[in-house]
């Protein structure tokens, strides 16, 4: 029975005869891979090529015999483990004994027997077979333990193996280094001799874990907070670790490991992380997180001794213009100044606590009354205003506080901060500098003011914004020459808000912009309708100071005047004053890019900001838009009379048209004139029409009547 052998093997043949090399490759091709050579001075460099399992070697041939060429390749440490069988004619015992002594393996006689031949060379291929695998094995086993000893001498953690007697057979070099102890010294000693372990509060040695591992035959951790004492220098380190028996095939065991490391590093870095994610970074105050913890502990205490919890929330002043004005490096050195006042004022059981750039948030626990907290307040008001000093330079801070009391004013923490921020509100409303306490009244005129901003947010979203317009005419003839498009809102119940109402609420929360894209996209859209009907009217649209400053703002100009195929002559923006002033730089540009497309600007509500004259002179604008405060009085304030008439020559001067808002009268109208003010708007001609009404009226042909 012939048993499998591998493709892989090789078998040589070295032979001078082709019949003979022709007949054994047929016998054996299925064997193995078969190579032969014809002459015996090739067949070492053949067999160092090929390094076969097997050589068949003919004894008699010509220029070197076979015994000579075996010699060779027993002598060759590469080539000295191949199994080599002679072939030979000669049957006798001597050539046999010969074919042994010089380190062949076998000897099969010419002529072939076939059966023979095959087993013989089967069982040596096999042989050869199996010396590889041993040697493999060998090899394997050797490499496995280098490569865990590598593993364990390079590894981060430190590692001891005991018997099961828990004496130690191995160290680490890391382990080494931890105990203090030398391998060659520790071995044979008792594992709680080398690792000496002890509880990090009390000092009090403890067991090392090994022993436990040992004992119940399970793995075993470190006992928290154990310190290693090192054996030379006596210093301890923090450690974890954790023991596990060894056991053999047989489920015997056969010693112990203890894998450990130093967790000093971790435990302060766990400590710095824990800090830093509690506290400000610049001041190493409580931040947002640890002030609700706080705030929610002394709460609760306050409950059970009935006693009260006072909470300031602390703002500065005008920080962003300060900040900016003197660099963020000095803005932080500030704030610092400011913390270090206040903590010198405070006892130490209040918590100061930074949740934002300039806002601090005070808690006063155990509190007996009121007046505790309000005297607080006013020292802190006080210190904050005395002048900082920051490289021979001196600066100078307020505050606004707005104050809430638990449970006066709030039953939760979360309420009382609530309530703190709409004091801090008021406060800031009252001209900044003070402090506010929280009441019920308060409370309802800052609900009512979030109601009314998620109902213009809702109006904004449900397009319920309508676009009224009010006629610009002429003074001399009444014939009208544009109108003014005024944003109004249609409630649910379909009554319309006045601008009053939400214009001012709408450029506190910022939502002036978006009320004022929609104004401005629904203007072009009606003066394109206009357009259409046969009648080319100039629109003229408000642009708040928020509005100005938007970098997208001429970009949707253009696309609205492309988009409704509107002259840029049909288009007249209106800004204040104080728009104008924001960012003079940032104004001249963007008011040179209208003007060059050809859109017309008016300064609204002219003589009622900053600096007029200077701004004027500036920005080259087109109409100024005397304000109807003026207007309205001027027939019997003479104040407002001269007013009106400066404007109205100033503007002559200037070659810059004028339009009165507010003629009311005939009287207002035949003034205006007469002073040289050519055109004006206002309820003597009409009020603010919506669009199918403003457009009846141009059909009438309205003028003055």
């Amino acid at each position: 029975m012939e048993l499998a052998i591998r493709s892989t093997s090789k078998i040589l043949i070295i032979d001078d005869q082709p019949a003979n090399i022709a007949l054994l490759s047929e016998m054996l091709q299925d064997m193995a891979e078969i190579y032969f050579v014809s002459k015996s001075t090739q067949a070492l460099s053949k067999a160092q090529e090929l390094l076969p399992d097997v050589i068949l070697l003919d004894i008699e041939m010509p220029e070197m015999s076979g015994f000579e060429v075996c010699k060779l390749l027993k002598q060759d440490p590469l080539t000295s483990n191949i199994s080599v069988i002679f072939i030979s004619a000669h049957t006798e015992a001597e050539f046999e004994f010969s074919s042994l002594a010089y380190g062949a393996v076998d000897f099969i006689g010419r002529p072939f027997n076939r059966a023979i031949c095959r087993l013989r060379v089967q069982n040596h291929l096999l042989m050869q077979q199996q010396a590889k695998a041993l040697l493999s094995s060998k090899q394997h086993i050797h490499a496995e333990k280098q490569r865990l000893q590598v593993t364990l001498n390079s590894i981060g953690d430190a590692v001891i193996a005991t018997d099961t007697e828990a004496k130690v057979t191995y160290m680490n070099p890391i382990a080494e280094l931890m105990t203090g102890w030398q391998q060659g010294d520790a071995v044979g000693k008792p594992i709680n001799d080398i690792m000496l372990l002890r509880d990090a509060e009390s000092k009090q040695t403890v067991t090392n874990p090994v022993v436990l591992a040992l004992s119940e035959q399970r793995i075993a951790a470190m006992a928290l907070d154990c310190e290693l004492v090192n054996r030379n220098s006596l210093e301890s380190s923090a450690v974890e670790d954790s023991a596990a028996p060894i056991f053999d095939e047989n489920g015997n065991i056969i010693g112990a490991i203890i894998v450990f490391h130093d967790v000093g590093e971790a435990k302060a870095l766990a400590t710095k992380m824990s800090f830093l994610a509690n506290h400000d970074q610049l001041t190493g105050l409580p931040n947002r997180i640890l002030l609700h913890d706080r705030l929610e502990q002394a709460c609760c205490l306050a409950t059970m001794i009935e006693r009260k919890v006072g909470l300031i929330l602390i703002d500065i002043d005008q920080f962003k213009f300060l900040n900016d004005s003197l660099g963020h490096q000095l803005g932080d050195e500030l704030i610092k100044l400011l913390v270090k006042r206040l903590q010198a004022i405070l006892e130490p059981d209040h918590t100061l606590a930074r949740i934002g750039g300039d806002e601090f948030v005070l808690i006063f626990p155990d509190m007996v009354q009121i007046e505790q907290i309000s005297n607080l307040a006013q020292n802190i008001s006080r210190i904050s205003r005395q002048p900082y000093e920051l490289k021979g330079h001196k600066y100078s801070m307020s505050l606004s506080m707005g104050i809430s009391v638990y449970p006066t004013d709030s039953s939760d923490a979360e309420s009382l901060l609530r309530h703190a921020d709409v004091a801090l509100f008021k406060a800031k409303q009252d001209g900044r500098n003070n402090f506010c306490f929280f009441s019920d009244e308060l409370g309802q005129r800052m609900l009512q003011r979030h109601q009314q901003e998620q109902s213009l947010r809702e109006a904004i979203a449900e397009d319920r914004l309508e676009v009224h317009f009010q006629p610009k005419v002429s003074l001399g003839d009444g014939s009208i020459i544009g109108a003014e498009a005024l944003v109004r809102i249609r409630n649910k119940n379909g009554s319309l808000m006045s601008p009053a109402e939400f214009i001012p609420l709408a450029e506190e929360t910022g939502l002036i912009i978006p009320l004022g894209k929609t104004v401005l996209i629904k203007a072009c859209q009606q003066s394109a309708r206009w357009q259409q009907a046969g009648c080319a009217l100039p629109v003229s649209v408000n642009i708040a100071a928020a509005q100005f400053t938007e970098v997208s703002l001429l970009g949707l100009i253009e696309h609205l005047l492309q988009e409704y195929q509107l002259a840029p002559a049909m288009l007249e923006l209106e800004v204040t004053e104080t728009a104008l002033i924001q960012n003079p730089q940032h104004t001249a540009k963007t008011l040179s890019q209208f003007r060059a497309l050809g859109i017309t600007i008016a300064i609204d509500d002219f003589g009622t900001g900053y600096s007029s004259l200077a701004y004027l002179k500036q920005y080259k604008v087109d109409v100024l838009k005397i304000d109807m405060s003026f207007v309205k009085d001027m027939l019997f304030d003479k104040n407002d009379y001269a007013i009106v008439k400066t404007i109205i020559l100033l503007g002559q001067s200037m070659q810059i048209e004028l339009v009165a808002e507010g003629v009311e009268t005939a009287d207002h109208q035949a003034m205006l004139l007469d002073l040289g003010c050519r055109y004006g708007q206002g309820y003597y001609y009409s009020k603010p029409l919506a669009a199918d009404d403003f457009m009846n009226y141009l059909h009438a042909g309205k003028t003055l009547k």
